[in-house]
């Protein structure tokens, strides 16, 4: 009976929406990378619905329409291995930054698409938006125990765990109105300046992303 007494000590709290919140309002560190990624994702299914339609457009073809989203989850597919090697080998939280700036200039590109004979340079910017994705993901999970109290983890993954499911319904459906009231374009320039608006989250971090190690760089 003490064996079971004590186990049931010890189990962890199931997260939920007040310890969520909780979290969110003492720890200004997780706070800034949990907002870098839902800006990030929401950018993301902003340019997706956008670019989509204007493919459609475009081509009329229902194969290139779908190898929008093959080419993205295959990119992010294939360079994850190299985005936690990175993530193990480099500071993390400049990795972040840098994926998030690049990708700026990425998405910034496609508004140079607008008859069909460019939208090869289409793929080519998803795929290498999508490479980047597939390095600050890691990064991000790899940072995260180290900017959160080892009792705050089980919350902090909970929440990162579902941002993207979360954006997907929100970032879409808002993505779907701005092109569809303000133009593509807007929803692009949009989905550029979310990755500039996580950076942004991402430098005001003062807390290590990980621990000092020998031959390692400090994140």
């Amino acid at each position: 009976m003490e064996d079971a007494h004590a186990e049931q000590a010890v189990e962890p709290v199931r997260p939920g929406l007040r310890q969520s919140l909780t979290l969110l309002a003492r720890n200004r560190s997780f706070t800034r990378l949990y907002s870098a990624q839902l800006v990030s994702y929401m950018g993301d299914w902003f340019a997706t619905v956008a670019l989509v339609g204007m493919i459609n457009d475009l081509t009329g073809s229902a194969t290139l329409v779908t190898l929008v989203l093959v080419t993205q989850m295959l990119a992010i597919a294939t360079c994850s291995p190299l985005g936690g090697h990175l993530a193990d080998r480099f500071d993390r939280q400049r990795l972040m930054v840098t994926a998030d700036v690049v990708r700026v200039f990425l998405a910034a590109g496609f508004l140079l698409v607008d008859d069909p004979g460019d939208v090869w340079l289409a793929y080519v910017l998803i795929a290498g938006i999508g490479a980047l994705t597939a390095v600050f993901e890691p990064t991000s999970t790899a940072a995260l125990p180290n900017l959160v109290d080892p009792q705050d983890l089980p919350i902090a993954n909970a929440l990162t765990s579902s941002a993207w499911g979360t954006m997907l319904a929100v970032g879409g459906a808002l993505g779907g109105i701005v092109a569809a009231t303000l133009g593509r374009d807007a929803a692009f320039i949009g989905d550029a300046l979310s990755f500039g608006i996580s950076a942004l989250f991402l430098v005001g971090i003062r807390r290590r992303f990980s621990e000092r190690r020998a031959g390692q760089h400090p994140g």
